[in-house]
């Protein structure tokens, strides 16, 4: 049951839309001219009094979902796609929690900013239920999978592992650092680490609609991972709201900012494999 690689390349795209601010280029400028953004001077970290967060919004609780409350516009469409997405990434900062999925409803994760997670997680056709608490994770693969000849190999080596958790770390099962993608996502994009290493080409669009929510795209060109795309709110806080890779072929959803999560008790030492002893990349798995 090897890692979907759909999945790790959408998540590698966040890092790349929301990551390295400083890597986009500098200079000045700022509206797309069909070819790329003509370079931006980045500027100072915006505080609350220069719109950094709409009115409107100062003065919600701690953990109200603004994309489903205030409409009031914000005005980040008028903004260079460098501050855009810096506004972006500072809103989503500021939510504490996030609610990351994909169209098809196979992911579907609530993170917080220390990385906890847990959800739905999908590899190739079968869904498994995640839980990550700091450095631990557990997964377990829906009952289907263990019927499917892919899985005999694992069944041979550790029968026990039937409707049990798979425990471990990422650092030392590939298959639970392939599940935990959507978390350490996450977890980097609230903990308000939007460094990086590449450089890439901001544009923005023009203003369009997504679900019923005006938003701004902003596209990232990489050289080697070719466009991707955020979609911004332009009403209420500037919440990313969907990120595309090329074409829209890929695209994870971002919702349910803010709202409180806590992540699911331990399973029991009874109910959980050791996920190196259980390794799914065997013959005839992937």
């Amino acid at each position: 049951m090897a890692g979907k690689k759909m999945t790790l390349a959408a998540a590698l795209c966040v890092g790349v839309v929301l990551g390295g601010i400083t890597g986009c280029g500098d200079g000045s400028g700022g509206e797309s001219d069909g070819k790329g953004t003509r370079a931006v001077q980045e500027k100072e970290r915006p505080d609350a009094e220069d719109g950094a967060t709409p009115p409107a919004d100062r003065d919600k609780p701690a953990g109200e979902d603004s994309s489903a409350g205030s409409r009031t516009p914000s005005g980040v469409e008028k903004l260079s796609a460098e501050d855009i997405v810096k506004r972006s990434g500072e809103a989503l900062a500021s939510a504490g929690t996030v609610r990351m999925s994909t169209p098809d409803g196979g992911n579907d994760m609530r993170v917080d900013r220390a990385g906890d997670c847990s959800g739905t997680f999908t590899q190739e056709k079968y869904s498994s239920h995640l839980i990550k608490k700091g450095d631990k994770i557990w997964l377990k693969p829906e009952d289907a999978y263990w019927n499917d000849p892919a899985a005999k190999p694992v069944l041979a080596k550790t029968p026990q592992v039937r409707g049990k958790y798979l425990h471990g770390t990422s650092e030392k099962s590939l298959v639970l650092l392939f599940a935990s993608v959507f978390c350490m996502v996450g977890e980097q994009m609230l903990s308000g680490d939007f460094e990086g290493g590449k450089r890439v080409e901001l544009s923005k669009g023009a203003v369009t609609t997504v679900e019923g929510r005006k938003v701004v795209p902003v596209h990232a060109d990489s050289a080697e991972k070719g466009r991707s795309t955020i979609l911004v709110a332009t009403e209420g806080r500037p919440y990313p709201l969907k990120l595309e890779t090329a074409e829209g072929k890929e695209t994870i959803l971002l919702s349910d900012f803010g709202k409180p999560f806590t992540p699911p008790a331990s399973p029991p030492a009874g109910d959980t494999v050791d996920a190196t002893e259980a390794e799914l990349f065997g013959e005839g798995s992937g």
